[in-house]
């Protein structure tokens, strides 16, 4: 299984896990990302952002397909929550 902690160990802190989730926004709001697994209206799908896959959300009533661009907008723990435009 994917080991958050020791990928991603230099973002997270003994302050608490929403310091790591503001760090990540702060670090990587309106970066793109590639759709890799098909994202659908209220469900989980995939992308892959920064060289690595990650669990992806879209909070519109759309689908997004591989291969379609998205940024990212935010982060719900391990998820990041994407758009087809970047957040303003």
């Amino acid at each position: 299984m994917f080991n958050v902690v020791k990928a991603f160990g230099s973002i997270f802190s003994t302050q608490g896990y929403s310091t790591a989730n503001n760090l990540l926004i702060k670090n990587y709001v309106n970066e793109e990302a590639v759709v890799d697994e098909s994202i659908y209206p209220n469900q989980t799908g995939r992308v892959r952002f920064q060289g690595s896959w990650w669990p992806a959300r879209c909070d519109r009533q759309i689908t997004l397909t591989p291969g379609d661009t998205v940024y990212v907008i935010g982060v719900d723990s391990i998820t990041l929550l994407v758009s087809l435009t970047p957040a303003d």
